[in-house]
């Protein structure tokens, strides 16, 4: 077999099935590869009726981050890996608990690895007041245990901001007419494409892919929130004002969201303080054949619905 080729997968455990970019990957093996083996990871008990109940074929299996035998039944005999975790997470000790159980594993072909960093951004550019449980915290020390592990891993970045996040930002434009969010330019990303990256790399046969870490963007957006809120206003066909300040957002987010907000503005403002590092792409293109969803495209595409969410 040639040095480029690698072996399909065909069984694969997708942890974060039930998520928006785990339920896309199972959505579209179910659909691309029937034939392949399906094992949806939660450790949620609410979940495992929700997942068997959309995916009636597939094996839902119990899996924890914190219980390394819990990870060693799930992963048994199983060829691919989709590795996404929660928001807040201490990656050092899920990430090892992860790689113990793989290395037990003796059927393994590729682990795909969900990231969201600065692709090369200095460790001395994350402020002190993004530390532990933060992205730029957290993700580095993710892929350093992942990289050190010698595993077949690829990493698919996230560098850009989930197009579906408008499902949240959308609840003050529909109470008083003014999008509000701090202002930062930032590329975009479907997470139902993210899922499809995921799926057409588990199914592809290229070798190239293993170790790679590929930036992921939809190659077409790279817009400030005030450009943002004037596509909302084209789309929908109604005058919506924009609001990227402190004062807005913490009275709007403090009451519902609590400390977290203030953590996600100091977020927000040290993606804007290093923006300029961010490149559109074509490499979600290329992976999918087509163009990815723009943020215009999935505005029309949900149009009805938020403007009544």
């Amino acid at each position: 077999m040639s040095a480029f080729i690698k072996k399909i997968p065909k069984s694969i455990l997708i942890f974060g099935a039930a998520g928006h970019v785990g339920r896309p990957l199972a959505e579209f093996l179910t659909r691309e590869s029937p034939a392949t083996t399906l094992h949806l990871a939660t450790s949620s008990p609410g979940k495992r009726e929700l997942l068997q109940r959309a995916f009636p074929n597939a094996h839902v299996v119990d899996a924890n981050y914190s219980d390394t035998a819990s990870l060693s039944r799930a992963l048994k005999d199983i060829e691919g890996v989709f590795v996404i975790t929660p928001g807040g997470m201490s990656e050092a000790p899920a990430m090892t608990n992860l790689v113990s159980a793989l290395k037990g594993q003796t059927s393994l072909i590729q682990v795909i690895r969900l990231v969201g960093v600065f692709p090369e951004l200095a460790p001395s550019r994350v402020p002190r007041k993004l530390g532990p449980g933060s992205l730029p915290y957290e993700h580095p020390i993710a892929k350093r245990i992942l990289d050190e592990s010698g595993l077949p891993v690829t990493y698919i970045n996230s560098g850009a901001s989930f197009i579906d996040n408008l499902w949240q930002q959308m609840v003050p434009v529909l109470s008083s007419k003014t999008f509000i969010w701090p202002e930062h330019r930032v590329p975009f990303i479907d997470p139902r494409d993210i899922g499809e990256v995921a799926g057409r790399l588990f199914l592809s046969d290229n070798a190239k892919h293993i170790g790679a870490f590929h930036t992921m963007n939809n190659g077409q957006d790279w817009l400030t929130f005030q450009e943002v809120t004037g596509i909302l206003s084209e789309v929908l066909g109604e005058e919506i004002r924009y609001d990227g300040s402190y004062e807005a957002f913490s009275e709007f987010y403090g009451p519902k969201m609590g400390p977290l907000s203030d953590l996600l503005w100091n977020f927000f403002k040290f993606e804007e303080a290093n923006e300029v590092n961010w490149a559109l792409n074509n490499f979600v293109e290329r992976t999918l054949g087509r163009k990815p969803t723009s943020v215009r495209d999935w505005i029309v595409e949900h149009k009805d619905k938020l403007k009544k969410r």
